[in-house]
């Protein structure tokens, strides 16, 4: 990474995340999950917009991530981040209807997938999704929202683009909300790319 590269990096995690995070829909005191939080890109920014009455889920499947993240936040004075080790089963470790909002950034192509050397053997399948999607609406308030980043699709995936993925939310009890097009974090560099925004229906049919 370049000098500038990093720079930029470094500017969106201290301003740019808060931005980014609070056109996501998340706002103070509210309960936030980041599925797949890996080191924490977003997760800091949400606890900081979150503040002492809110609480944000870290939860990933690689301890030493999440060791790095906790670290982190201690250094940081964040005591709202609260650690989810998960092996990747459902159910979610998490109670009915208490989460706000639900954070899917670059982690929907990985569910049910697996990899070997390095090369994806195992895609993941819309059974595999749909399993993840049950889950959140239930631990989601009524009208929770769930903001998701959705790269690598057809690589990964059983489905080409974006627009399947609505269609897998809406079967399970979502409304689509309103996208948006804004620089986030991924693979340690800052992109632009589509944030997808969807919105639990009580009724799940």
């Amino acid at each position: 990474m370049s000098e500038t590269d990093n720079t930029h990096v470094l500017a969106w995690q201290k301003r740019g995340a808060l931005h980014f995070l609070r056109r996501a829909g998340i706002r103070v005191g509210q309960v936030v999950l980041d599925f797949g939080c890996g080191e924490g890109n977003y997760t800091k920014a949400a606890a900081r917009i979150v503040g002492a009455l809110g609480t944000v889920y870290a939860l990933d499947k690689n301890p030493s991530a999440l060791d790095a993240l906790m670290r982190a936040a201690s250094e940081d004075g964040l005591t709202n981040i609260h650690r989810l080790d998960t092996t990747g089963t459902m159910p979610l470790p998490l109670g009915d209807t208490s989460v706000d909002v639900v954070l899917l950034y670059d982690v929907l192509h990985l569910v049910g997938s697996s990899r070997e050397a390095g090369k994806t053997v195992n895609r993941s399948t819309v059974t595999d999704r749909r399993r993840l999607l049950k889950e959140l609406h239930r631990v989601l308030k009524p009208a929770g929202r769930v903001s998701a980043y959705c790269p690598h699709l057809p690589t990964h995936t059983d489905v080409e683009s974006e627009e399947q993925i609505k269609e897998e939310f809406e079967a399970e009890g979502f409304a689509a909300g309103r996208d948006f097009h804004a620089e986030l974090r991924h693979n340690g560099s800052i992109v632009r790319g589509r944030v997808l925004s969807f919105v639990r229906r009580t009724d799940p049919g």
